[in-house]
């Protein structure tokens, strides 16, 4: 699972480099004829569809988002197998590999489009960007992206062997699966299909009907206001509570201690102390808790970049130097001056969709190779892609280099956290592929297409929702805050912050700095997650509680049946994240063709 918005978008421990499973590397007779065929591009691309869908419902929803590698293998696989037995055959294993490949691309989309962070931030900030232009703009940050992950690929891949654990474990199932001709546990098929239409039952009563509340509330008073005045409660989602499944109980529990910091301790002393008017809600309390909350999660990630600073920026200051060293000279070519087009096209989209000055953007495409490098490194070596810190990186310098109106630094942020989040996923699938001993070339060309249909994907599912639901407590966007605050602070100081916010902030970073170096000793597992305890400041208290139910649930589940639940709980939540994203969307579709009244 990737957070805000990566893929874990967090500080973590260093994981060892993984000795690479025992695979089955030689493909069979034919296979290569068997790989880049339509029907593992268009079942890729219909995979990747369904992925982009749930990441843009989730990622509006909590700030995480999934790369999908191990999911779309699985479902690659059980419908090129089904679709085999009237056409072609079964899949080769480079075919589902491909069909893996080509979904991981397109469910990328939402975050390199910037509709979980930088698209909202503007519009938090009043400023609209025309549908048209985030299509555009957001496939050529993704291509960008896949030809920065292709030049890297020889050093990391072929030359230095580098771990990429989500790739290996994407070849290992994909070799397991080929190997035995089924998906292991036939009984998953059936609980991921359950799931999705048990939540999709839940969602539509929730949310149409309003047979089950939204929310339920704590009982009580602070400040002399009611409990649910501060947000506190259980929300009745089966998405989130497949979230707090699959992020763990460490992850969710700090989420929910950041919940209560916010809501339990701060927001009742805002009341009391006038500075923020409690009419107003939801919306009226996260102008003032967004200041700690992203201060937690910067103090974090630059504590985790600069433990890794020195190997990381070094060495891919190196990789800069070997690009276009491929075995495939011409596609490395081709490549090449394909991503000196992109680049020139960024430089006019910049200028006519967010008015960007060239000079602002040039600086921006000048940070993007190698804050890839930078990127594909954290992948390789740590299974993480730091996205939201190499954007941050990049609004600090635009805003040092070029200070001027905050739109125009979140625009300029958006251009490197948007090609990064493509590298990382592209890296995972060609680690896949390298084991698997596929094609480069043939997975550059399916990631290609994956771009150009998640685009065309993502950008509607995001304004669909967001006209429907509104931006705010339905979708807190909690990446957005992330964005709007570091713009403001990069380019106008501390100048124009609600009282008391700088000072919190500051108190923020330096908790988030101390939780991440103390997490990286002995108590690694007893300290709380900075950025999951900023995430939960972000999000209204009742998410994080049904976050943290969701991991309370299945840990004492683990304790009873611990077979049952490590062989059922990832496609429970898969199913819960999908079926409340599909009617999430299906809902906000009904809305805008006027066939039932808007939600809430």
């Amino acid at each position: 699972m990737n957070a805000p918005p990566e893929s874990l978008d967090s500080s973590a421990a260093v994981s060892p480099v993984l000795t690479p499973p025992r695979l089955v590397t030689s493909p069979a007779p034919g296979a290569l004829l068997g790989e880049l065929t339509a029907r593992s591009l268009v079942g890729g691309c219909a995979i990747g569809a369904l992925l982009a869908i749930t990441n843009v419902y989730m990622g509006l929803k909590t700030g995480w988002w999934e790369s999908g590698s191990i999911v779309a293998a699985v479902l690659g696989f059980s419908g090129l197998t089904a679709l085999g037995r009237r056409w072609g055959g079964g899949p080769t294993m480079l075919e589902t590999n491909l069909t893996q490949t080509t979904a991981s691309a397109v469910g990328a989309m939402p975050a390199v489009a910037g509709l979980l962070g930088s698209i909202p931030a503007l519009t938090m900030m009043g400023l609209s960007v025309p549908a048209w232009g985030i299509v555009v703009w957001s496939a050529t940050l993704g291509v960008l992206g896949v030809l920065a992950a292709y030049l890297l690929r020889s050093r990391l891949l072929e030359q230095e062997g580098l771990a990429f654990p989500t790739g290996v474990a994407t070849a290992e199932l994909i070799t397991a699966l080929h190997r035995t001709g089924r998906v292991e546990r036939p009984g998953r098929a059936q609980v991921l299909l359950g799931s999705g239409l048990f939540t999709m039952a839940v969602t539509w009563l929730r949310e149409v009907q309003g047979w089950v509340p939204m929310v339920t509330g704590a009982p009580g008073h602070l400040a002399g206001l009611s409990a649910s005045t501060f947000t506190l409660g259980v929300g009745w989602s089966p998405m989130l509570m497949a979230v707090g499944m699959m992020a763990g109980l460490q992850m969710s529990l700090s989420m929910v201690l950041g919940a209560l910091v916010s809501w339990v301790a701060i927001a009742p002393e805002l009341v009391r102390a006038g500075s923020v008017d409690a009419s107003l809600g939801y919306d009226g309390f996260s102008v003032w808790l967004t200041w700690p909350g992203v201060g937690l999660m910067v103090g974090a990630a630059v504590v985790s970049l600069a433990a890794q600073a020195r190997a990381l920026f070094g060495a891919a200051a190196k990789d800069l130097r070997s690009l276009g060293r491929t075995d495939e000279p011409s596609v490395g070519r081709w490549a090449v001056w394909a991503g000196v087009v992109a680049s020139l096209l960024t430089l006019v989209l910049g200028r006519m969709v967010f008015g960007l000055p060239v000079l602002h953007t040039l600086l921006a495409l000048a940070l993007v190779l190698p804050l890839c490098a930078v990127c594909a490194r954290g992948a390789g070596q740590m299974d993480i892609s730091p996205v939201s810190q190499m954007g941050q990186l990049t609004q600090v310098a635009s805003g040092t280099v070029f200070p001027g109106p905050t739109g125009l630094n979140v625009a300029a942020g958006s251009v490197v956290a948007g090609a990064v989040a493509q590298t990382g996923v592209s890296l995972w699938s060609y680690k896949a592929g390298h084991l698997l001993k596929s094609s480069p070339a043939r997975q550059l060309l399916s990631q290609m297409l994956g771009v150009l249909v998640g685009s065309l994907v993502s950008v509607p599912v995001y304004l669909l929702l967001v006209d429907t639901y509104g931006l705010g407590e339905a979708l807190p966007v909690p990446s957005a805050h992330q964005f709007r605050i570091l713009a403001s602070v990069s380019t106008q100081g501390l100048a124009g912050l609600p009282p008391d916010a700088a000072r919190a902030a500051v108190i923020g970073f330096f908790v988030g700095a101390g939780l991440t170096l103390a997490a990286r000793g002995r108590l690694e597992r007893l300290v709380p997650s900075a950025v999951a305890m900023g995430l939960g400041m972000l999000l209204p208290a009742h998410s994080a509680m049904t976050i943290g139910l969701g991991a309370l649930l299945v840990a004492l589940a683990r304790r009873l049946r611990p077979d049952m639940v490590d062989a059922h709980v990832p496609a429970l939540g898969a199913g819960a994240i999908a079926g409340e994203s599909i009617m999430g969307l299906l809902i906000a579709a009904l809305v805008a063709l006027g066939l039932i009244q808007r939600p809430g």
